[in-house]
């Protein structure tokens, strides 16, 4: 006789064993979180094939409903609001914490209230639980962007409770202030991963002068890139919360990074690119970044790139969600994170810009062959493009062939109809240049 919340596991997922297991014990584990910040979950029945998390129905809507009711109204969220807000998120996290448990997913819309007001954390480690799924299983639906991951996130290396506080920072960063501390212009999830990993935050009273620089403190913390200086767990970030002015968190002021000029207009390639098929989207993203890989010869960027280019030749028999393509997808994110490597070593040492280009474009192409959605395929791809023309302009090079290229692959491509926009599209033959040369 309780009105309660389902949430259910997508369909598509259903024949991975091994993701419904994971749902399955995220789900137990959530249930052990006892805290009145917390979502309470009840129990998780299978019903002809439907794995189901029976939760706590919360009906006052989360703080991304709140935040976009008062833009429109040209209103901000109170700063005492704030305050109390983030005080019941840290504490709701810092309960997950103590019972080893990591959200991974903080951000406004998984911070949820009830019919009284008060905050509760939702979805604790859902997203674990089909992080696996491959590019194929969410095609055309929008999985949104890593607008609040941690840096260790983007880098695909360990999380831990530091990654979460990181994640309440971009969260809280955006609800005072109306806005994300890391936006890309061309809409790239790899672009704004990048900014996570190495362009050092704003901060947040130009946006917001009225923000108490205590708070603006916490944030800061919360957004520090190596996780041993921000604060430690939820409880910890909560000790500093309930302190307010008196607490002594350090309150450092960075400016935005200078950004590269960019070279090519990523928007409207993006659009370009979104008229044609998945497959076909990364295809053109692998051409365009091995144009670069001549400015570095770390195996590594190759083998990103050959990664990439195997996900265009399979013909799409196997099952959405099968374990085989979750293992594949995982070694894509593992080269994309060695890319990355490649492209901080050459940054420091010796080496010109242009090797750290041509790595970060390979490890876009990862990222874009990963995508769950072609718009979020069109956007990587578009950046590939732009750091392949920039590690030959760096290099001294004419960057007009390599364009010139770029747009013959791109009308090859769409003449060759290898199936509708927004679609998987047709397997690719790895001799499909060659037969159109």
């Amino acid at each position: 006789g309780t009105a309660v919340a389902l949430k259910i596991l997508r369909k598509e997922l259903w024949t991975s064993a091994d993701i419904r297991a994971r749902f399955e014990e995220e789900a137990r584990s959530m249930s052990r979180i006892e805290h009145a910040n917390v979502v309470r979950v009840y129990e998780s029945p299978t019903h002809r094939g439907a794995t189901a998390i029976v939760m706590e129905l919360l009906r006052g809507g989360s703080l991304g409903d709140l935040l976009k009711a008062r833009t429109k109204q040209a209103r901000r969220i109170s700063v005492r609001s704030l305050c109390r807000f983030a005080l019941e998120a840290a504490e709701g996290l810092g309960a997950a914490h103590v019972a080893g448990i990591v959200h991974r997913d903080v951000k406004p819309s998984n911070l949820m209230l009830d019919a009284d007001r008060k905050l509760k954390v939702v979805d604790f480690g859902v997203v674990l639980a089909v992080e696996r799924a491959t590019w194929l299983t969410g095609l055309g639906r929008p999985i949104g962007t890593p607008a609040y991951m941690s840096p260790e996130q983007c880098n695909g290396t360990r999380v831990g409770p530091a990654s979460d506080v990181y994640a309440f920072g971009v969260a809280f960063f955006e609800l005072a202030t109306g806005r994300l501390p890391f936006v890309e212009d061309g809409g790239s999830p790899f672009a704004v991963m990048l900014m996570h990993i190495r362009q050092p935050p704003p901060d947040p009273r130009n946006y917001r002068p009225d923000l108490p620089d205590w708070f603006a403190g916490i944030l800061l913390r919360c957004l520090e890139k190596d996780p041993r200086n921000r604060f430690s767990d939820g409880n910890e970030l909560a000790e500093a919360l309930r302190a307010g002015p008196q607490q002594a968190a350090r309150v450092t002021i960075n400016v935005e990074g200078p950004s590269v000029a960019t070279r090519l207009n990523t928007v409207a390639i993006r659009e370009q690119l979104k008229r044609l098929p998945q497959r076909a989207i990364v295809a053109w993203a692998c051409r365009c970044a091995r144009r670069a890989l001549m400015f570095n010869r770390d195996p590594r960027l190759l083998r990103s790139i050959e990664t990439a280019e195997a996900t265009l030749h399979d013909g799409g028999t196997t099952p959405a969600g099968s374990d085989s393509l979750s293992h594949a997808l995982l070694r894509i994110q593992q080269l994309r994170s060695a890319s990355f490597s490649v492209a901080d070593a050459a940054e420091l040492s010796s080496s010109n810009d242009s090797a750290s280009c041509a790595a970060l474009a390979a490890a876009a192409t990862c990222a874009c062959a990963a995508a769950r959605c072609a718009a979020d395929a069109a956007a990587d791809a578009a950046f590939v493009a732009e750091k392949a023309i920039q590690a030959n302009v760096l290099a001294g090079r004419p960057a007009a062939d390599v364009w010139r290229h770029a747009q013959d692959d791109y009308r090859v491509l769409l003449t060759a109809k290898l199936g509708e926009e927004g679609s998987v599209g047709a397997a690719i033959s790895a001799g499909f240049w060659d037969a159109r040369a």
